[in-house]
């Protein structure tokens, strides 16, 4: 029996390609990525080679790169808000920059607590440089992005919404660490509820997407906030948040070479994402015994264990239900962007990122 379900995301037939990206992250890349690297100018010690080269902008001996740093869905996202209430994206621009600092300080902590080797094809910071360099590094670009916020006022936004602005990023980065916390707490919990599951993933990866949204919208009228459209722009992005992650945790179990993981990676390592948690609440005697079996042994799995996994999540249905369920999340999305008075073509474009999220395969 094949131990993989069928993935309606990925086909052996040459036609039906992965999606892209949204054309409108194009639109905004040269603006963001002029940006970040401005937010480096003039440091110049070794810790701040070690950002530009996770950035994407140079090699490990310090020569230029051709990386691309990964998608900037968060600051993009910020820019699309931007847009989408009409307002100023050089207001924005402060709060964008700081949103992807604090992305990529979270990544750095995160290969280091997973062990993990490589992040988008090149090799991480723990494993170049040390875990202790790891750690001291993301904890600057933490910094670096408290710094970019703080130009704000610089870019024209008034003091009182600056202010906002700022304790509303440091919320939801507190947010992003109460998330990464409960998920590495999961590695040792007998049993996790979808519900828990959910709120997990509403702080660890939720948190920044809904901020991404939420501050591009509040900083960048030039009149003012709109407030009912901030809030509601807020809650797409609280969705948003939930879709990404749930198909973060399908590609993470039926990736493939898109991913750049093998399939069952997050299987092998016994990560109590959506597919796990699934797979253990909803089975039942000896496949239940067997697979708490599984998930109780030291270190990673091996692959004969993977392999029972993913047949029991495959005579389960896990992967349809993962999928049915940021499906119906997008849905209701779906609808609060219909409803809003948005600028531009910003509502069709948010349209095609949820589309997008739900059938991503990187």
């Amino acid at each position: 029996m094949n131990p993989t379900p069928p993935n309606p995301a990925q086909s052996s037939s040459p036609t039906n390609k992965a999606p892209s990206l949204p054309i409108f992250f194009s639109r905004y890349q040269a603006r963001i990525d002029e940006a970040l690297r401005a937010e480096l100018l003039g440091r110049e010690s070794d810790i701040y080679d070690i950002h530009r080269y996770y950035m994407g902008w140079q090699e490990i001996d310090g020569s230029d790169s051709n990386s691309t740093g990964g998608k900037r869905m968060r600051p993009t996202l910020a820019m699309l808000a931007a847009d989408a209430v009409g307002g100023d994206l050089e207001r924005a621009i402060p709060i964008a920059v700081a949103l992807e600092y604090v992305h990529n300080f979270s990544l750095i902590h995160d290969d280091l607590e997973d062990m993990d080797l490589v992040r988008h094809h090149r090799p991480t910071v723990w494993a170049v440089w040390g875990e202790s360099t790891a750690i001291v590094s993301g904890n600057a670009m933490l910094k670096i992005a408290d710094a970019a916020a703080r130009k704000l006022r610089l870019a024209g936004v008034d003091d009182s919404v600056a202010l906002e602005a700022e304790a509303e990023l440091t919320t939801h980065y507190l947010k992003m660490m109460e998330g990464q916390y409960l998920d590495i707490s999961f590695e040792t919990e007998e049993s996790v509820t979808v519900e828990q599951y959910l709120d997990m993933i509403e702080r660890k990866t939720g948190a920044l997407i809904e901020a991404s949204i939420y501050l591009g919208s509040l900083v960048a009228p030039r009149l003012g906030p709109d407030r009912r459209k901030a809030t509601a722009l807020k809650a797409i992005g609280h969705d948003l948040g939930r879709i990404f992650q749930i198909r973060d945790d399908v590609l993470g179990v039926w990736g493939g070479e898109e991913t750049g993981k093998p399939v069952g990676a997050d299987i092998k390592r016994k990560k109590k994402a959506l597919p796990a948690v699934h797979a253990l609440s909803t089975s039942t005697g000896a496949t239940a015994r067997r697979l708490q079996q599984i998930f109780r042994t030291e270190g990673d799995l091996e692959e004969e264990d993977v392999h029972v996994v993913l047949e029991v999540m495959e005579n389960l249905g896990t992967h349809d239900y993962c999928q049915a369920m940021a499906e119906r999340r997008w849905v209701v999305c779906k609808q609060m962007i219909e409803s809003l008075e948005l600028s531009g073509c910003a509502a069709t474009e948010f349209t095609e990122l949820g589309e997008f999220l739900l059938v991503r395969e990187s």
